[in-house]
C-alpha cells in the first residue's frame, strides 16, 4: 500500500515538471515520514499531526525544508486537508532549525585547472570546462540534450530545468572562449547529422560529481569559480547573480567570499564524440 502511494505520489511530483534531483529527494524524504505508518486503507488513516511531530526531530534548514515541502506536495497529491494550525505548528518548528555547516577548505584553482588539462577523456572535460564557463549547477548541465542547444554564429544557448522547476537558459559565448565554442558546436553539430537530438551532450550528474571528487574537487567549486571569474571580468555582484541564476544576492556574496585561489580561465582544443 504504502509503495503504491508513494509511486503515485512520485508520477505527481513529474507532472509538476519538477528536477528529477528534486523529485527524488521529496520521494525520499516524505517515505521516511511515513516510516512506522501500518496503511490499509489509502491515504484516509494517515495522521498529519504524527507526521509533523516527525517534522520536529529533524534539526537542519535544509532537511527540514525539503521534508515539509514533500508532505505538503503529499497532502495536494492526496487532498489531504491540513488546518492552519498545523501550518503554523510547521512554521514554528521551522523557525527553530538551525544552519549545518560543513568545514570549508581552501579551493586552488590554479590546481584545479592542471587537473582539468590533464584529463584524456575531451567528454569529460569539456563538462567540467562548460561548468565553469556557464556557472550551472551539474544537475542542469546533466540533463542537458542535443535538442536543447540552440547554434548561432557568435554563441551557443542551452535550455534546462533550472532550481525551483523553472525552464532556464544559459549561454557560451565564441567570443568570450573560443576553443570551447568551437568543440561544443562541433559536437552538437555531429550528433544532430546522426540524428541523435535526445542524446545528452554531458556525463550523468552522478558520474561527474564521482569523478570530481576522484581528482580532488567538486562540481560546486567549479561554480565557486565561475562566480570570481566573472566578477573578475564584470565588476558586478548583480551580474555574477544573474549568470548564477541566484534567488539571494546575499548567496552570491557567499559565493564570492568562498576561500578560492584563483588564476587565468582554462582553454581547451579539439572535440569530443
Amino acid at each position: 500500500m504504502k509503495y503504491n502511494l508513494l509511486s503515485n505520489y512520485k508520477l505527481f511530483l513529474v507532472s509538476l515538471g519538477l528536477r528529477p534531483n528534486t523529485i527524488n529527494t521529496y520521494y525520499n524524504r516524505m517515505a521516511k515520514l511515513l516510516e512506522g505508518h501500518y496503511l490499509t486503507n489509502g491515504c484516509s488513516k494517515i495522521d498529519v499531526s504524527s507526521l509533523i511531530t516527525k517534522l520536529s526531530n529533524i534539526h537542519y534548514k535544509n532537511h527540514f525544508s525539503q521534508s515539509k515541502n514533500a508532505l505538503l506536495y503529499f497532502c495536494k497529491c492526496y487532498q489531504i486537508s491540513i488546518t492552519n494550525k498545523q501550518l503554523k505548528d510547521i512554521e514554528r518548528l521551522q523557525k527553530q532549525t538551525r544552519k549545518k555547516y560543513r568545514k570549508s577548505t581552501k579551493t586552488e584553482y590554479p590546481k584545479i585547472k592542471r587537473t582539468i588539462d590533464r584529463l584524456k577523456n575531451k567528454k569529460l572535460k569539456v563538462s567540467y570546462l562548460t561548468m565553469i564557463e556557464t556557472g550551472l549547477r551539474v544537475s542542469e548541465l546533466s540533463q542537458i540534450k542535443v535538442s536543447d542547444c540552440m547554434v548561432s554564429n557568435e554563441k551557443i544557448c542551452f535550455s534546462f530545468i533550472g532550481k525551483g522547476g523553472k525552464k532556464a537558459f544559459s549561454t557560451i559565448s565564441k567570443k568570450d572562449n573560443t576553443p570551447l565554442y568551437v568543440c561544443l558546436k562541433d559536437t552538437i553539430l555531429y550528433y544532430r547529422d546522426k540524428g541523435l537530438d535526445s542524446k545528452k551532450l554531458f556525463y550523468s550528474s552522478q558520474y561527474l560529481q564521482q569523478k570530481a571528487k576522484l581528482y580532488g574537487f567538486s562540481c560546486l567549486d567549479l561554480r565557486r569559480i565561475s562566480a570570481k571569474l566573472e566578477y573578475k571580468k564584470s565588476k558586478s555582484k548583480h551580474q555574477v547573480r544573474n549568470k548564477l541564476r541566484h534567488a539571494k544576492i546575499k548567496t552570491t556574496y557567499i559565493y564570492l567570499n568562498s576561500p578560492v585561489k584563483m588564476k587565468d580561465t582554462i582553454t581547451i582544443r579539439g572535440e569530443f564524440k
